[in-house]
């Protein structure tokens, strides 16, 4: 079984990365010195910050989710919709929650033009 999360990390946003190097570090005060799960909590948290640094160093975006809604009818994408609309109403301008609501009604609005567009 490989060890290497880089994958997994490289898909969290900033913040993710933020709460995920947090987690690990309360984890490494918490655990003995000799125990042996250390070195892998060290490691992960190793790979966690070499993901911060880069974006940081590269001017790199956190990475951008995909959202694909091919597998919903047209009445769950549209539910969705309007259940994201009025998310995006209640958050504030300027908010880093209206980004992922946007996304998510962008990749819902592609599906339904696509949808439109496709031979019956």
């Amino acid at each position: 079984m490989s060890d290497d999360h880089r994958p997994e990390i490289a898909q969290l946003t900033a913040g993710e990365l933020d709460r995920y190097a947090n987690q690990l570090t309360r984890c490494l005060k918490a655990l003995d010195t000799r125990a042996p799960i250390r070195m892998r909590v060290q490691h992960e948290l190793a790979e966690v910050r070499a993901e911060q640094d880069t974006r940081a160093r590269t001017g790199q975006p956190a990475a951008q989710r995909q959202y694909d809604a091919a597998g919903l009818t047209a009445g769950e994408l549209e539910r969705t919709r309007r259940e994201l609309a009025a998310s995006l109403a209640l958050a504030r301008p300027g908010s880093p929650a209206r980004a992922p609501i946007q996304a998510q009604m962008a990749a819902i609005d592609a599906e339904l033009a696509a949808r439109d567009t496709r031979p019956a």
